[in-house]
């Protein structure tokens, strides 16, 4: 039933959330939540990136809260994530997908200056985007961000099993069945949580990756990935805050603290007891965290 539900979502149009769009960029499909402010006018408006294997689903709490408070709110998935292109020729690398994501806010959303959030992977996509177009944006937030000091514009090297096709679709689905169930998703939330998941987290999580074709995107990206550009961290002059948890395992604040240094006037959160995933596992503490830094550019 799961199955064929995710194949009318993929192949008859049929969109996941209410507040669902989809969106055409460079010829990649992008599925997009759009959270509105109706009757008054917006106090900002935020763009929100997940992490890896991910989807919109890990943002979905702390969009609830940040549109009650008055703010408009946009959460993306990352192609080949979610419901977004599963095509196994996307440039997944942070440079290619910032330059995908402003072409989006241009075109779907033009006129706005954006409060950008990344988790993760999507930390990464963010401080890339905030180094390439620093005019589109307030400020930056890296939540237990995949965070980089430089990065060459340079193509990255691919194991040659994947260079072919049949190797890639085999693979792709033994990923698809044995890596890809209810059981090892709910482990890796435990682990990322630091806390049993709920059975709604799981779902949220393991219904997007078992869109038809994703497992093979996401092993065919070694292909093309490349960066477009060459960027450096000590750059930035984008505003930013770095929220993490004190006892992230997953991404340990530590192991990106050689970034943060390079990024002149970055303030450093912590919160206490929680793991990789705050803004799900502390949703009050993250937003109280994170609330003061947006409010100040009011």
């Amino acid at each position: 039933m799961l199955l064929v539900l995710i194949c009318l979502v993929t192949h008859a149009g049929h969109l996941p959330y209410d507040n669902s769009g989809m969106a055409t960029v460079d010829g990649i499909r992008i599925h997009y939540r759009y959270w509105e402010v109706t009757g008054r006018p917006a106090r900002g408006s935020c763009f929100l990136v997940h992490g890896f294997a991910s989807s919109t689903f890990s943002w979905q709490k702390v969009a609830d809260s940040l549109n009650q408070m008055g703010y408009e709110v946009v959460a993306i998935d990352v192609p080949p994530f979610g419901y977004s292109d599963k095509s196994h020729r996307i440039n997944q690398s942070v440079t290619a997908h910032a330059s995908r994501f402003h072409q989006f806010v241009h075109k779907i959303f033009p006129g706005r200056h954006w409060h950008m959030a990344g988790h993760s992977m999507g930390g990464g996509i963010v401080q890339a985007y905030a180094l390439m177009y620093t005019d589109d944006l307030v400020s930056a937030t890296f939540v237990a961000g995949s965070l980089f000091t430089k990065l060459p514009g340079t193509p990255h090297s691919l194991n040659p099993l994947l260079r072919f096709s049949t190797m890639r679709f085999v693979i792709g689905e033994l990923a698809r069945v044995w890596y890809i169930g209810p059981r090892r998703v709910k482990g890796l939330l435990a682990s990322a949580y630091g806390i049993e998941p709920t059975e709604q987290q799981v779902s949220g999580y393991l219904q997007p990756l078992l869109v038809p074709g994703t497992a093979r995107a996401i092993l065919s990206s070694a292909i093309h990935y490349y960066e477009i550009t060459s960027l450096d961290a000590s750059g930035l002059q984008v505003p930013a805050i770095a929220i993490w948890g004190d006892s992230d395992t997953w991404m340990p604040h530590e192991s990106r603290q050689r970034s943060l240094d390079e990024m002149p006037d970055a303030e450093i959160i912590l919160l206490k007891d929680a793991g990789h995933v705050p803004m799900e596992t502390h949703l009050e503490k993250f937003v109280e965290a994170w609330l003061p830094f947006l409010r100040q550019f009011e």
